[in-house]
């Protein structure tokens, strides 16, 4: 009897802590780059994030519990971001986390995940190597997925304009040294109809790129396609310039900073863009404080915090495992009956407490996830005119069909 009153005190002082912890606010992490290479974008990923965080506070937050942002740098070094990330989990108990951009840190931090069941979304990490990652060995749940499209896409629209708008028929790429530009350089290649000369990497950790360039245009291509960063893409470009190599660039969208654009505006005349499209979202933009406080993959860290606090929501209770269970089918559009946009996290809460099924349409477009938690997305071909990336095609969802 003793030891029946033992275990009945055991369960009632567990009943109690259940009950004292579905008031408790909920950690929620995010890592993006605030300093290092691609800085540029890295404030407007945090801001995004905040943003959606206040939003979801406002509503009364997931289970009625407040959310408690977590904000971290990944200074754009994978081994910084890695101890940042394990901190956020064994001292900040966060159940998920938003970030990172960077598809090279995205690879050492989807394990950590998966091995710790934290649900990280990325709003950048774009390299097809990532379609698989975060699968937890144990249960086979997954805990890594990313708003941010699968690069096997945005490989296809590089080739695209390479092939049509150039006409090349020789091209050489250059991409930074990780798993990003290697990756998607070499499905770009894959889909370029001419010849490929030669595929070069540069490493971030110089500021002199002449034996780099001089690779790349040794057979003298017609076209060059190039996944760079801001950072070391403003030296590139300049030195590619100053060397007067000649050929046409075609980049990848980690390149679209508008200040690069605009202060690099003879040398990058003329250069063709390729971008993910998003909603152009006129509700976010102006909570953001305007369009020229979203960077590029902002709207993706906004939508990823939302599909989590959504998840929180449907899941019943704030951990890993709940959130991994549940995103998918917040961003569905199957057999929803509330659809759940920009700002819209108290519709999206009522709709989940009804019993009713919800399907987020976001700031960055339809973020609908396939099995491996990642979107289909249409594109865009930009061209530069006077400094500033101006739309020159759509590419639809329908050029993808049987591509991908």
């Amino acid at each position: 009897m003793l030891g029946l009153a033992g275990c009945t005190q055991q369960q009632s002082a567990a009943d109690d802590e259940e009950t004292s912890q579905s008031t408790e606010a909920i950690p929620l992490g995010s890592i993006f780059p605030i300093t290092g290479t691609n800085s540029p974008y890295g404030g407007g990923h945090q801001k995004a994030f905040n943003l959606a965080v206040e939003e979801m506070n406002a509503a009364g937050g997931p289970l009625d519990r407040e959310i408690v942002p977590i904000n971290r740098d990944t200074e754009g070094k994978p081994e910084q971001a890695a101890q940042k990330f394990r901190t956020m989990i064994n001292q900040d108990d966060i159940v998920g986390l938003i970030g990172p951009y960077s598809s090279g840190i995205g690879t050492v931090l989807a394990p950590i995940a998966a091995d710790n069941e934290v649900m990280q979304m990325s709003n950048g990490n774009t390299s097809p190597s990532l379609a698989t990652a975060g699968v937890n060995d144990s249960t086979g749940l997954k805990y890594y997925g990313r708003t941010a499209p699968n690069d096997v896409q945005q490989a296809l629209v590089v080739a695209r304009a390479m092939n049509q708008k150039l006409e090349a028929e020789t091209a050489a790429f250059l991409y930074v040294d990780n798993p990003y530009g290697q990756g998607l350089a070499e499905a770009a290649a894959e889909a370029f109809d001419g010849e490929v000369q030669t595929l070069q990497a540069y490493t971030k950790e110089t500021n002199d790129y002449t034996s780099t360039l001089d690779a790349l245009f040794a057979d003298d291509p017609e076209a060059i396609g190039a996944v760079m960063y801001p950072g070391n893409g403003r030296t590139i470009l300049n030195q590619w310039s100053q060397g007067g190599y000649g050929g046409q660039w075609t980049c990848a969208e980690a390149i679209w900073s508008p200040a690069l654009l605009e202060d690099l505006a003879d040398i990058v005349q003329g250069m063709y863009i390729t971008s993910p499209q998003t909603a152009d979202s006129t509700t976010f933009q102006n909570n953001m404080g305007g369009k020229d406080e979203v960077t590029q993959f902002a709207p993706h860290a906004y939508d990823a915090t939302y599909l989590t606090g959504l998840a929180l929501q449907q899941a019943g209770t704030a951990t890993g495992p709940g959130i991994a269970e549940n995103i998918r089918s917040v961003a569905t559009s199957g057999d929803a009956d509330e659809t759940v946009g920009v700002a819209e996290f108290a519709t999206g809460k009522s709709a989940i407490a009804n019993g009713q099924a919800v399907n987020y349409d976001g700031a960055s477009g339809s973020v609908e996830l396939n099995e491996n938690l990642e979107p289909i997305v249409p594109y865009r071909i930009m061209r530069v005119d006077d400094g500033v990336a101006q739309l020159d095609e759509e590419v639809p969802l329908s050029f993808f069909e049987g591509k991908i």
